[in-house]
């Protein structure tokens, strides 16, 4: 099953740079979003359901080629005998719409959906859910969504028919159930486990497993072809994180929070980028460089041909938080927008 949602032609990142490093920054202001680059939000946004287990699938988006990843997120859903488990609400209210038609073919109700971490591209579609059904996550990540408060609801969801309709409002629905280190829930006879790996991406990610079929579901823990994005993570952490999931004999498939279904290659791949901004970043921060110069000057090798590469910038100064021991759960945003201003301007993209 897939689909194109459209609004007038592809838009290139050529002659979009300057506003879109703006239009970045100031999202994570009004809590839209975290500081990603130069990227616009994608007029055109692919999908396919996808089978992966008599009873399991993914509903993957992908922008399409040329445009940015920003906040194009992955779903699954487990479908069990009377009900089905969502997992991931979107990054927009009609990406939420299109999963729930997407998967209305497999004939049963959604009563439970399980949020993977905080951030807004897989949290905003959660008012598009029915009333009333259960909203699960690690406690930590309920805690950052209080934190939230009434955000702004971003115009472009009003003009832009791939994410939004006129009249959208965002609104954080905050998870009515949530669990510390792991819980456990059954769809039929298909056991599904929410596990807590520490921090990763994020201080509260959930992780969806399942055991018998080898699937794991890792939210924004997995980028597949598309640049990290590191805004409020633990690059430390994270790589550790890895580490423990590429020696789970339990984990076979893996659907990451965006790019394509892969397995442990692709993580392998994906930590291998990790491990990169480590390595060379501490470089720089022990030579006193800045990390908007050190994300400039970086050899990225083949992640340079990643979706959004220039989130460099963001990652760097968030591992130079990192190296200067003033981390924290939130993210520095004043620290990302400098790093991404300089970035630019070194690069001559401003």
């Amino acid at each position: 099953m897939s689909g194109n949602e459209m609004l007038g032609g592809a838009l290139t990142r050529r002659g979009l740079i300057g506003a879109g490093a703006a239009l970045a920054v100031a999202g994570v202001a009004r809590g839209q979003g975290s500081p990603i680059g130069n990227g616009q939000p994608a007029t055109v946004i692919n999908t396919e359901l996808k089978q992966l287990a008599p009873n399991v699938y993914a509903f993957l988006q992908r922008e399409a080629k040329g445009q940015s990843n920003l906040s194009v997120s992955n779903f699954g859903c487990v479908v069990g005998p009377r009900s089905m488990l969502a997992i991931d609400a979107g990054g927009g209210p009609q990406h939420a719409r299109n999963f729930i038609a997407a998967t209305r073919s497999l004939g049963k109700p959604i009563d439970r959906v399980v949020i993977t971490h905080e951030h807004p591209d897989h949290i905003v579609g959660l008012p598009v859910f029915p009333p009333g059904i259960d909203i699960v996550a690690q406690e930590e990540t309920r805690s950052q969504m209080v934190k939230m408060g009434k955000p702004a609801t971003p115009p472009y969801w009003a003009t832009n028919p791939a994410w939004g309709r006129p009249g959208d409002v965002n609104q954080v629905i905050l998870p009515t159930t949530t669990f510390h280190d792991r819980m456990s829930v059954w769809y039929g006879e298909t056991q599904v486990d929410f596990v807590w790996p520490g921090r990763a991406h994020t201080s509260g990610d959930a992780i969806i497993m399942l055991p018998k079929e080898k699937i794991a579901f890792l939210g924004d823990i997995a980028f597949f072809e598309v640049a990290p994005l590191a805004a409020s993570g633990f690059i430390g952490d994270w790589i550790k994180v890895c580490d423990k999931l590429l020696a789970d004999p339990n984990i076979q498939t893996v659907v990451p929070g965006h790019g394509p279904v892969g397995g442990k290659a692709q993580l392998e791949e994906m930590k291998g980028y990790l491990e990169l901004v480590m390595r060379e970043g501490k470089k720089a921060h022990d030579k006193g460089v800045t990390a908007g110069r050190a994300a400039a000057e970086l050899d990225l090798g083949k992640y340079a041909t990643w979706t959004d590469a220039d989130r460099i910038a963001p990652n760097m100064a968030r591992l130079y938080s990192e190296l200067n021991g003033t981390i924290g759960t939130d993210q520095d945003r004043g620290g990302a927008g400098a790093a991404m201003t300089e970035y630019n301007r070194l690069k001559g993209l401003r």
